[in-house]
């Protein structure tokens, strides 16, 4: 089931935010929003300054976010995989307002149910995209091996991005449309760091709904 994972249920997303100066939405999450996407972004937030904090990276240690360490950590636990947290410089209330991540996956929805049944949209992106009240998930085709036999997840064919970001936060009245378009971005460029973008075949551009 969509958005009931990792994203949007740990209690990590509460973790001390790394001090530092704001930084521009073209610069967040190692730099990987193109321009359609960091101007989502500045919608979505009605501002262009942000702050990030470190994801979860090794157990008991905080890590930057980097696209590099994202695909190394794909076939990870969950704690061990590389997030990006995205926060509106000023915002006490300690909520991100982007929580992304990317792991390896065996399978991926079949997208058969009915949208008027649900409260779900879904788009033309990869193999299976869907945005919802409190994000977005995207799977794509991306072929990987597991750094060990014992890895957490074994090899598989697929990658599954993960976007919580609650509406309830967002601005603007293109939210389901700009957060997609921020998602597909960042897979694009994980697909490039994991060596499989042409498989992945994700748009440059996501088309409105």
């Amino acid at each position: 089931m969509l958005f009931t994972g990792a994203c949007g249920g740990d209690t990590d997303k509460k973790a001390t935010r790394e001090p530092g100066t704001p930084v521009v939405a073209n610069r967040v999450c190692d730099g990987a929003f193109d321009a359609p996407a960091a101007e989502a972004l500045r919608r979505l937030a009605g501002t262009d300054r942000f702050d990030e904090s470190a994801g979860a990276g090794e157990i008991g240690a905080a890590a930057a976010f980097s696209l590099t360490k994202a695909a190394q950590h794909l076939h990870d636990t969950y704690r061990q995989r590389s997030a990006c947290w995205v926060y509106k410089t000023g915002d006490d209330s300690g909520e991100p307002l982007l929580e992304i991540r990317f792991s390896a996956s065996q399978g991926y929805p079949s997208g058969t149910r009915e949208e008027s049944d649900t409260d779900e949209v879904t788009y033309p992106v990869g193999l299976f995209a869907q945005v919802g009240r409190n994000g977005a998930d995207l799977f794509f085709q991306c072929s990987t091996k597991a750094p060990a036999e014992d890895a957490y997840i074994g090899d598989t064919k697929y990658v599954k991005a993960e976007l919580f970001s609650p509406s309830g936060q967002m601005r603007g009245d293109s939210i389901d449309h700009d957060r997609m378009v921020i998602l597909n971005s960042i897979s694009r460029k994980l697909a490039q760091a994991a060596g499989c973008a042409s498989e992945a075949d994700l748009p440059a551009t996501v088309s409105p709904r």
